[in-house]
């Protein structure tokens, strides 16, 4: 069935109303789609200021220190393939399960150094937030992470 020239009007006529209908809720929209423009990125939250960043031969030195807590936020998978020696797993993934079954330890640390893979790494930073919603004031952000630690040459526990 062929359709006349009057019906392929009218077709063309509803589907440029729905794009425009379309385009104009998009553009009132709270949750805009990117369709002209680029996607705004979230700002990144930032640290509050007394949560200071160290790097490798920092956290060697402390690390064995009475009191220091090295935490680690990778996932659970990355950590058991090798993590800084003597550091606990708390993994961001799993921040409410993990920092219950850690918290009476955390709470009588005198230091707390997160750290996760590397500089680009989110983690970390977002743990270090997290902790310091919870009461945790005592923290340093390892931000180099494994990386750092292993350019730097030194050990690995598995």
């Amino acid at each position: 069935m062929l359709l006349d020239k009057k019906d392929g009007l009218r077709m063309l006529a509803l589907a440029a109303a729905a794009l425009a209908l379309g385009l104009g809720a998009n553009f009132l929209g709270r949750d805009r789609l990117p369709l002209l423009r680029p996607l705004a990125p979230e700002p990144a939250a930032e640290l509050p200021p007394a949560i200071g960043e160290v790097d490798a031969d920092f956290v060697a030195t402390v690390r064995t220190a009475p009191g220091t807590l090295l935490l680690d936020a990778r996932a659970g998978e990355a950590f058991r393939a090798g993590h800084i020696p003597g550091a606990l797993s708390l993994p961001l993934g799993e921040f409410s399960r993990a920092f219950a079954a850690l918290e009476p330890r955390l709470r009588q640390a005198g230091l707390l150094v997160a750290y996760c893979s590397d500089r680009t790494c989110g983690d970390s930073p977002e743990l270090a937030r997290r902790l310091w919603a919870q009461g945790l004031k005592n923290l340093l952000l390892f931000k180099g992470g494994m990386e750092e630690w292993t350019e730097k040459g030194h050990e690995v526990e598995r």
